[in-house]
């Protein structure tokens, strides 16, 4: 900035206020009436340095209680500093340049001031020798300021503790801000993704339907919709999207988006509705069981004694046919009412995790011996001895059946691995197989009972049965499957600390196993153990 030329002489008032000499048609009373009305306090100095006018406004900054200041020096004012570069007025006046500077005035009620300082050239001659000084009071800006931050520093924390992303959009449909949960499920830093087109991060098959919601937001409609969106791990996801339109000058000029994640709420919903069809079959055979019991009896009862009373060797294997038919029916009956059962823990005993895979790898291993040209390689991969609290029978049920499942799924032979490791909380166990595979329409319903992808050869209750079990011990089953890629069944159950183990779980003797016999006589019967 330029320094002021003025072409009137500055002169000492002795009494109360300077008086000017009338130069070029400007009296002092208009001057200083302007001056009197500017709301910033007004210092003019002369060459000396002495202050020579004030106006009101400067006079309460510098001395609100009276007090006449006309006459001192400009460093004994109230913006003393301790600048070392020097007094404020005399920079501005050898500099020949505004010098501009904040400060924070002292006293009962501290206040910001900004401070200019422009230097004045006298009788057109060209040299700096007075100065004038503008003070103003700029609290109520930094107030203002500090409140606006505060606001958005709230806003800000808001965002980015909501349990929802948060993005703005521009009208393209470009990402232009997002919330740090945003950047958290996308692992990217901002750069990664602002001025990213949001359908970019939705599954091919939904952008579509996410374009119609965006289109409808232009529009001045709020919206929503559920779809899958794939994140920086291609981990796919399941959210639901809320859009609002931003408005601007009475246009919509972007729209904010909610994302949730519904991953966890629809593996909630699954399994809540595989536990529905579990208690709805279960209630089913519980009402169904008992009668066709008594049937069952009665036929196999009325069979033997059919067998006993004939010779005819054709008669007695058709007879022996009906009643091992009658057999099944009643070991498939019971494995229906083992959805009935309710949870019981009472029997529950340590399990040797390790021992079962094993164990159980020798009792199936003549379902894939016998697939002759074809070879399955069994690979058991204990990596240690975790133990669950459960029964035996059970558990071991369990991965047969999944055993039996990988063999039937490589036709043409393959690889099944087996085996377990302890986890934080968890003992676990898993098979898999690099068969066939199934699509995730398939995996999605491989629990339900009664469904089976083995046409007339399954009967669709294996793994539903599996299912209850796990659940009932207090645990939960992972599947990872693709279509030419095999399949992995992963089960997850309840670790069981050995070292405090409760009275009655103590860890079995190996070798001893206890066992229940009943005799039965004429005399009546008795259980020996």
């Amino acid at each position: 900035m330029k320094a002021i030329n003025y072409s009137f002489p500055l002169l000492v008032e002795t009494e109360s206020r300077a008086t000017v000499a009338q130069e070029n048609g400007l009296s002092f009373q208009l001057l200083s009436a302007a001056f009197e009305s500017l709301p910033d306090g007004v210092f003019l100095f002369d060459s000396e340095r002495q202050l020579r006018f004030i106006n009101r406004a400067g006079q309460r900054l510098q001395n609100p209680d009276g007090g006449w200041p006309v006459g001192r020096r400009c460093c004994e004012m109230f913006w003393d500093s301790d600048d070392k570069r020097g007094c404020l007025v005399d920079r501005a006046v050898e500099e020949g340049r505004l010098v501009e500077v904040e400060m924070q005035s002292s006293g009962s009620n501290e206040t910001n001031i900004v401070l200019l300082v422009l230097p004045v050239q006298e009788d057109g001659g060209g040299k700096n020798r007075s100065a004038v000084v503008i003070a103003r009071d700029i609290s109520a800006l930094r107030r203002a300021q500090e409140a606006t931050f505060e606001q958005k520093a709230f806003r800000a924390s808001l965002a980015d503790r909501a349990p929802d992303e948060i993005y703005t959009l521009d009208r393209e449909g470009r990402i232009t801000w997002m919330n740090a949960r945003a950047e958290a499920a996308n692992l990217s830093l901002p750069t990664g993704v602002l001025q990213r087109h949001f359908t970019d991060f939705v599954v091919p098959e939904a952008r579509a339907l996410v374009q119609q919601l965006m289109e409808r937001t232009l529009a001045g409609e709020e919206g929503s919709a559920e779809f899958k969106v794939e994140r920086a791990n291609r981990v796919i996801q399941d959210v639901e999207a809320h859009a609002s339109p931003l408005w601007k000058n009475g246009c919509v000029n972007g729209f904010l988006v909610f994302l949730r994640d519904l991953t966890e709420r629809k593996l909630i919903q699954q399994r809540i509705a595989q536990s529905e069809k579990l208690r709805a079959v279960g209630e089913l055979a519980a009402g169904v069981t008992h009668n066709i019991n008594n049937s069952l009896t009665i036929i196999q009862g009325s069979t033997q004694l059919l067998q006993r009373r004939t010779e005819d060797k054709d008669v007695q294997r058709g007879l022996q046919s009906i009643f091992q038919a009658s057999l099944e029916a009643g070991q498939t009956l019971r494995r229906i009412l083992d959805f009935a059962r309710r949870e019981n823990t009472e029997d529950f005993a340590p399990i040797d995790v390790a021992e079962l895979v094993t164990s159980s790898v020798e009792i199936a291993r003549p379902k894939w011996q016998r697939k002759g040209n074809n070879p399955i390689n069994v690979v058991v991969e204990n990596q240690d001895t975790p133990y669950t609290l459960g029964l035996l029978a059970e558990i071991r049920e369990v991965v047969l059946n999944f055993v039996f499942n990988a063999v039937d799924a490589m036709p043409n032979g393959g690889t099944i691995e087996i085996g377990c490791r302890t986890e934080v909380e968890s003992a676990c166990f898993w098979v898999a197989d690099t068969g066939c595979g199934m699509t995730q329409a398939t995996v999605a319903r491989i629990f339900e009972p009664f469904y089976s992808t083995k046409g007339e050869n399954g009967t669709g209750l294996g793994l539903s049965a599996s299912y209850g079990i796990i659940e009932r011990h207090g645990g939960q089953i992972v599947v990872v499957s693709e279509p030419g890629e095999g399949t992995r069944f992963e089960v997850r159950l309840p670790l069981y600390d050995t070292a405090t183990a409760l009275p009655g779980h103590e860890m079995p003797a190996h070798g001893k196993k206890m066992a229940r016999v009943l005799f039965v006589a004429d005399e009546g019967a008795q259980t020996i153990k």
